[in-house]
């Protein structure tokens, strides 16, 4: 494993994986809402259930797929094989996942947007856990770590500002005739053909370790056993699980509060606006890693977390003013304000599963950052995949009518408040976790340093 300062490009070609990665994981929250539930009238309840229960199977999948990886002995690596296949079999489904055939009832239209979704997340799967091992594995260095991770989730904002916000604008373009189901078919493929291309990009030109190819192979129990016996892990899990519970709860509302109370019963409105806080979102994200970066190392990855937090706290509480009808521009306020708490959420948790991989092999004398990283990808997956099946319910306690352009004021007013309340309440437990967080810069360099003079004693 290198352990000194890897080279720009070699950072940037690992993160090009990260706008694959990003694409497939939020493309069906982009367009699911706009095509499905309001442009074809499905049941949101169906299209909750559609959308969640494949990531529950994909929760599942997750540790299978890391423990394949982890024992996979390709002449090519054990990660850049999967990582090829994964990303072209999701580009074929981004594309499917929109064309449903014509003439299906709701509940056809639901289980073909049900069995895509499946197919779509598995071959997602795939791609994502090899590739988030590959990052884990790069550097051996505790600071190099946060710079990866920096760069990954650099290219990840790139991707959602370029890319995922005006996903819906361009389905809503005149070239389509104003038909959103329509523009969708094309607009999906063109995604596809993304995920598929910046993955590749990644697969030929980032450098895997081999260091580890032939370490002894370990049995899927025993390697969940070991993972789930590692303390400050399952403190990181409990951290982004709970972060992105609170986030992802809230999150698909925004479209919904813009057609009920920010821009009453205006799609292309609507869409517009969705499009810019998108860009602001990711435009503050790309600003502000290299800024998030160098506090990770100058004050540490948990002080630099709980600032994140804080921030991200900050905002939903001031999204009660932020969303205005009047000035509906206000919401990109909300953007500014959380998009860099959520880039020190993804940043720092990541660089700290990478310190947690050392820790475990000081312990197992393996490294086994695949399964490390399907288990994180399991824990977040399963309750994702809760939350997102409770987001249509929540739609529906709301009162929200998709029949209807101009929603009452009662609906308005129950938005904003799920939309604030739910993640707060998250937010503050995944702060108590960080406080508590207990491996520090000095701890980890005391765990490379014995590492590094057990492999010293085996070459002697």
């Amino acid at each position: 494993m290198n352990s000194g300062q890897l080279k720009t490009t070699t950072k940037i070609s690992y993160g090009f994986g990260a706008i694959s990665d990003v694409i497939m994981a939020n493309i069906i929250f982009q367009l699911s809402g706009p095509i499905y539930v309001q442009g074809l009238h499905v049941s949101p309840v169906l299209i909750g259930l559609a959308v969640s229960i494949p990531r529950l199977w994909d929760a599942f999948t997750d540790p299978i797929m890391g423990n394949i990886s982890d024992n996979s002995r390709f002449k090519w690596g054990r990660r850049k094989p999967f990582m090829f296949w994964g990303s072209l079999a999701a580009g074929i489904l981004c594309a499917l996942m929109w064309m449903p055939p014509t003439g299906l009832s709701q509940y056809g239209l639901f289980a073909y947007f049900l069995l895509i979704s499946i197919l779509f997340f598995t071959a997602y799967t795939v791609f994502s856990v090899p590739f988030n091992a590959l990052g884990y594995e790069m550097t051996g260095d505790y600071d190099q770590r946060t710079s990866v991770m920096s760069y990954k989730t650099l290219m990840m904002n790139i991707g959602s500002v370029l890319l995922l916000p005006w996903a819906f604008k361009l389905c809503t373009l005149d070239i389509f005739g104003g038909d959103e189901i329509v523009g969708a078919r094309y607009v999906g493929t063109l995604f596809g053909i993304m995920i598929f291309a910046a993955a590749v990009l990644t697969v030929l030109f980032s450098k895997e370790n081999v260091e580890y190819a032939a370490q002894p192979k370990i049995k899927l129990l025993d390697a969940f056993k070991y993972t789930l016996s590692n303390k400050p892990f399952l403190s990181i899990n409990v951290i982004i699980l709970v972060t992105l519970t609170g986030v992802f709860l809230a999150f698909p509302l925004l479209f919904y509060i813009n057609m009920a109370y920010i821009c009453p019963g205006d799609k292309a409105l609507t869409a517009t606006w969705t499009g810019w806080y998108g860009t602001v979102y990711g435009t503050a994200g790309i600003i502000l890693v290299p800024v998030i970066n160098y506090f990770g190392q100058k004050l540490g990855k948990r002080k630099t977390l709980l600032a994140g937090l804080f921030i991200i706290i900050m905002g939903f509480i001031s999204s009660w003013w932020l969303f205005n009808p009047d000035a509906p521009y206000l919401q990109l306020v909300f953007a500014f304000l959380v998009s860099p708490g959520l880039s020190c959420v993804f940043i720092l948790t990541s660089s700290m599963m990478a310190d947690v991989c050392d820790l475990d092999e000081l312990k197992t004398g393996l490294r086994r950052e695949g399964m490390f990283g399907a288990v994180f990808g399991f824990l977040i997956k399963l309750g994702l995949s809760l939350t997102l099946g409770l987001s249509g319910f929540i739609l529906e306690w709301t009162g929200y009518n998709t029949e209807i352009n101009v929603q009452s004021d009662t609906v308005s007013k129950n938005l904003r408040i799920m939309f604030a309340l739910l993640p707060i309440a998250l937010l503050v437990i995944s702060f108590i976790v960080v406080w508590n967080y207990s491996l520090t810069k000095e701890r980890m360099l005391e765990v490379r340093k014995l590492l590094d003079d057990k492999k010293a004693d085996h070459i002697i």
